[in-house]
């Protein structure tokens, strides 16, 4: 049963919203219930199948998380409303998209094109300093479950899909492609960051799943340069960033490097354009 909750689950739900929209269905009408009924799936799987009940418990930051996912999703519906605009207005925006493909394997193509932009930023997001500010956010939660895997700054979910964004752009990639292989990004992160015992054997090397992340949101900083895949884990290894750890992640999560980062959402939103206080992280990016 373990070894099939990501590929029946969240593959199946991908596989759901590409048939829909390559049969027509307008995405809107597909994403919706294809979306909430994969939330709804990790809500029931970290209830009966918890990889850490501890981390049921509310240490005072739902309310937080789930104002993190409101407003992270309302950036990424009006990414790709904007998109859509820009392609109608332009009549295509760039060329070069291989659109004789089948409609599945753009989605695909396009995803793996998102999926490098984001590792790019991610790994960026651990060197540089006012990336970090942004994205030390993510890494404060004491536990991981899927509301908090949308814990990110706004303007660092602006960042994280720019490049993405740009690129299929400039490629040409139709809107419906594009936004599915972003919504395939969203399902992909809830499985990502839940609190649910599921494996993937050796697909591990190659999608980036909750056995392998979670050993990225370990506490200690020099424990979490690595595994930057957002999707794929297939860029850790081809660009040398693998953690070396093996087996369960320790369940001591979370960060002690930036003690006056704010436990609340508008103040998360504050810190990271705040002056840095003397007594700042104690290991700074390199």
């Amino acid at each position: 049963m373990k070894y099939l909750v990501y590929p029946v689950l969240a593959g199946g739900a991908v596989a759901a919203l590409v048939a829909l929209v390559a049969a027509g269905v307008p995405f809107p009408l597909a994403a919706g219930p294809v979306l909430a009924g994969s939330a709804l799936a990790v809500l029931l799987l970290e209830r009966f199948r918890p990889h850490a009940p501890a981390w049921h418990k509310d240490l005072g930051d739902a309310r937080t998380d789930w104002l993190h996912l409101a407003a992270n999703l309302a950036v990424s519906l009006s990414a790709t409303a904007a998109y859509a605009s820009a392609w109608r207005a332009t009549g295509g925006l760039g060329a070069g998209w291989p659109d004789s493909l089948p409609f599945a394997v753009e989605c695909l193509l396009a995803l793996v094109v998102a999926d490098l932009g984001l590792y790019a930023v991610h790994r960026a997001s651990h060197r540089v300093q006012w990336l970090w500010r942004l994205h030390a956010i993510h890494h404060s939660p004491r536990r991981v479950y899927w509301v908090n895997g949308q814990r990110r700054h706004v303007v660092h979910e602006i960042l994280e899909g720019l490049p993405g964004f740009l690129a299929l752009a400039a490629l040409g990639a139709p809107p419906a492609v594009v936004a599915c292989a972003f919504s395939a990004i969203t399902i992909h992160l809830m499985y990502q960051h839940g609190n649910i015992e599921y494996r993937l054997g050796p697909l591990r090397h190659v999608f980036a799943v909750a056995e392998v992340h979670r050993w990225h949101h370990q506490r200690r900083w020099h424990d979490v340069q690595g595994n930057y895949g957002g999707v794929l884990a297939l860029w850790d290894h081809v660009f040398g960033s693998v953690l070396p750890q093996r087996g369960d992640a320790p369940l001591d999560v979370g960060m002690d490097d930036e003690p006056d980062l704010p436990s609340d959402w508008l103040g998360q939103m504050r810190w990271p354009f705040r002056r840095r206080a003397r007594a700042g992280r104690a290991a700074a990016p390199q």
